[in-house]
């Protein structure tokens, strides 16, 4: 499973062009039905797959790929850089990378390289010339390529991570320092994430770009990749884990068992107890991203990474989360500790009281919209507002949790009275957390509230968001209600609401799917999962359920969905032709309601 290395770097080289467009996602990469198959090899076949299934067979070693904006957006799959140099891709050249595969990309020793005018003057089957750190030509034109950092130059000499860390001293510290000798004091002139890395680094000042060593407080393990996180972490050489304390597994993706190869990954999740003696295992209480925060595993100023891209949820509590790959993640608990560059950062104010039928998840398409799939690669995305401050923890969560669809490296909203009051702290604890009015902002975005209302984000790009107006009325086949995005108690609340002595449209099927058994219990307690039944709703276990595409409720052909979840990819959810529009879970209950997208004001 672990992908072949080479011994170097190659310094200059040719390859065959193979050409694609803007925002490949990581499902068109490799599609998730795919993950849990034995070996890398066994996963090349099915490269690019809903976009050109044709492609896989064609490609050959030494080829390169080139492509427009945001190549390798979405999850933080690392299958989808490994099957790609498991294929023979000799390197990536795009106009610009999605963050987490850029780092799953160096981290396998896949070279990839940003340019931003080749894609626009090469054909097809051209052939290119690469002189690694100095310029790429093709068809008689040069083109100048930016310089690495010392950090991947570092991992890309070794042929990835794994041989890097298998080449490095065990004995050195796991942690830049303790934690006591860090000042939890407010840092005027910062950024929120600027304030998070300095506390944790004790550096006297961050500044965007510079690189710094932070110490892991929370690793977050899923099921679907702690195979390859196991044989990583042994293949670096590893004989311990840097603190069990520190280190959760998750069963989510996995659970109930969907296809063979599926038991592998739970029959993993638990060695890391059994052999390691992590102390956190999962099964079966929910989606990892409603357990941390359940679990307080998410706390203020806690420096947290997991092998899914929606970790940005925990920033909800004023955490800086991030998602990583599972090289990443082995070498995390090994070491205890990860290099970050510091991002730069957007602000996003909103202000006054949302109207009737407007939820958080409105707030995030409308901030996607407006930014699109590649409008904050590797940046912050920080909200405030009084709109902001109204929000419940679980609200907060909903935006933080899909920042990265606009690329956000994390996603974060300054501790108050609620965080305090849900994390089961002292807000004096973490008061230090707060905005500056002379921190340096990338830009700003500044929004009346009042102005919002119900959007989805319509097929095939999470990006691509439209208020409800104009695709009110179409057919509806599937509502799907759940995932980390909105499977929590108040969504569940929101759709009761609309659905309450009502009966769902007799064409459509209905799933809602609970966040986690203590959400499932609360709403059953309440009476919303009566509600929801009796409107004729199959309520499931907790789990990620139709959002990962490998369970109960699969569609073919054309058939359009309405989902609560997070992405809308091709073939995400079975068929490459079936259209996905991603709303709030109002817009989910009334669409079922009504069998085709519908306002839900009139049913509040």
């Amino acid at each position: 499973m672990v992908p072949e290395r080479r011994s170097a770097m190659e310094q200059t080289f040719c390859s065959r062009i193979w050409r694609l467009g803007d925002n490949i996602d990581t499902d068109i990469i490799i599609m998730s039905k795919y993950l849990a198959k034995p070996s890398l090899r066994e996963m090349v076949p099915h490269l690019f797959e809903p976009l050109r299934p044709e492609l896989a067979a064609r490609l050959r070693p030494g080829d390169a790929i080139v492509a427009g904006e945001n190549f390798g957006c979405g999850s933080s799959r690392e299958m989808a850089a490994s099957v790609l140099k498991t294929a023979g891709i000799r390197c990536i050249i795009a106009k610009s990378f999605a963050k987490i595969f850029f780092r799953n990309a160096i981290n396998n020793g896949l070279l990839l390289i940003e340019c931003r005018d080749l894609y626009d003057r090469c054909r097809e089957g051209d052939t290119v010339e690469v002189e690694v750190g100095r310029q790429i030509i093709c068809n008689g034109t040069a083109y100048p390529v930016p310089g690495m950092s010392p950090e991947v130059l570092d991992i890309l000499r070794y042929g990835g991570l794994a041989s890097r860390m298998r080449a490095l001293d065990k004995s050195v510290p796991a942690a830049p320092a303790p934690r006591d000798t860090l000042r939890d004091v407010h840092r005027p002139g910062h950024t929120l994430a600027e304030q998070l890395l300095i506390h944790n680094t004790g550096a006297q000042d961050l500044r965007p770009g510079d690189v710094v060593t932070v110490r892991v407080d929370e690793a977050v393990l899923h099921d679907i990749y702690t195979p390859y996180i196991f044989q990583q972490f042994r293949d670096m050489g590893f004989d311990h884990v840097y603190d069990p304390d520190r280190i959760s597994v998750m069963v989510d993706h996995l659970y109930p068992t969907c296809l063979d190869d599926d038991p592998r990954c739970f029959r993993y999740s638990r060695r890391f107890q059994d052999e390691y003696g992590v102390k956190r295992l999962y099964v079966a209480d929910g989606i990892s991203h409603q357990l941390a925060l359940e679990e307080h595993l998410a706390a203020p100023g806690k420096i947290i990474f997991g092998t899914d891209s929606h970790t940005t949820t925990y920033g909800a509590v004023g955490a800086f989360a991030s998602g990583v790959g599972y090289t990443e993640m082995a070498s995390i608990i090994g070491c205890g500790r990860l290099w970050v560059r510091v991002p730069s950062a957007i602000k996003v104010v909103v202000n006054g009281p949302l109207p009737k039928g407007v939820f958080p998840k409105d707030i995030i398409l409308r901030v996607l919209g407006d930014l699109t799939a590649a409008g904050a690669i590797y940046k912050s995305l920080e909200f405030t507002g009084s709109t902001i401050q109204q929000l419940s923890i679980s609200g907060r969560a909903a935006i933080a949790n899909m920042a990265v669809e606009c690329g956000a490296k994390a996603a974060l909203f300054a501790p108050d009275e609620k965080t305090a009051a849900f994390c089961g702290v002292d807000l004096a604890d973490c008061d230090w957390l707060r905005f500056d009015g002379d921190a340096r902002y990338e830009r700003v975005l500044t929004y009346d509230a009042g102005t919002f209302r119900p959007y989805l984000s319509c097929p095939y790009g999470v990006d691509n968001v439209h208020p409800i107006e104009d695709v009110a009325g179409t057919p509806v086949d599937q509502v799907f209600i759940g995932s980390c995005t909105n499977g929590r108690l108040e969504d569940l609340a929101a759709a009761a609401a609309v659905l309450k002595g009502h009966a769902i449209a007799p064409f459509v099927r209905l799933i809602v799917t609970p966040a986690s058994r203590a959400v499932h219990r609360e709403a059953a307690r309440l009476g919303y999962l009566k509600t929801l039944v009796e409107a004729g709703a199959m309520v499931t276990h907790p789990y990620c359920s139709l959002c990962q595409g490998r369970s109960g409720g699969l569609v073919s052909g054309e058939q359009v969905v309405v989902g609560t979840h997070n992405r809308n990819f091709i073939g995400r959810m079975g068929s490459p032709a079936a259209r996905t529009f991603l709303a709030s879970p109002a817009v989910a209950a009334a669409s079922a309601l009504v069998g085709r997208i519908a306002d839900p004001a009139p049913y509040l």
